[in-house]
């Protein structure tokens, strides 16, 4: 049987899972929406999810929370969205074994590109 893929989008605000919406749409994925940690866990914890799209802005500077979704749910896809791009937040993400890291500037594009293959299995 064939199960619909899913996406969580957690960001404070609706601002990817807005700008990425017509892409869910198109593609068939089912999309849940959290706006803090708290709600990231509670939705893992009762939703099969594929692909956490995760806004760097709800981690502070503390990656640790990476690390917690990963007790939880080993071989989910996380990709983390950042505003800005300095080397020691990228490293501290990267460190996570997240599936990838994009900065916002780069466009819905390069975004959209990283979902499709976080959801299909492909290495980015």
């Amino acid at each position: 049987m064939h199960r619909e893929k899913s996406i969580l989008f957690s960001e404070p605000v609706e601002g990817i899972a807005l700008d990425l919406q017509p892409f869910v749409e198109e593609k068939g994925y089912k999309a849940f929406f959290a706006r803090s940690l708290k709600e990231t866990l509670l939705t893992l914890q009762h939703e099969t999810v594929d692909v956490l799209v995760l806004d760097a802005a709800l981690l502070e500077e503390d990656c640790g929370f990476v690390s917690v979704i990963k007790g939880m749910e080993r071989d989910l896809h996380i990709i983390i969205c950042s505003d800005t791009n300095t080397p020691e937040l990228e490293s501290k993400i990267r460190k996570q074994r997240i599936f990838y890291y994009h900065i916002k500037s780069f466009g819905l594009q390069d975004l959209e590109m990283a979902v499709a293959n976080a959801i299909n299995g492909l290495a980015q």
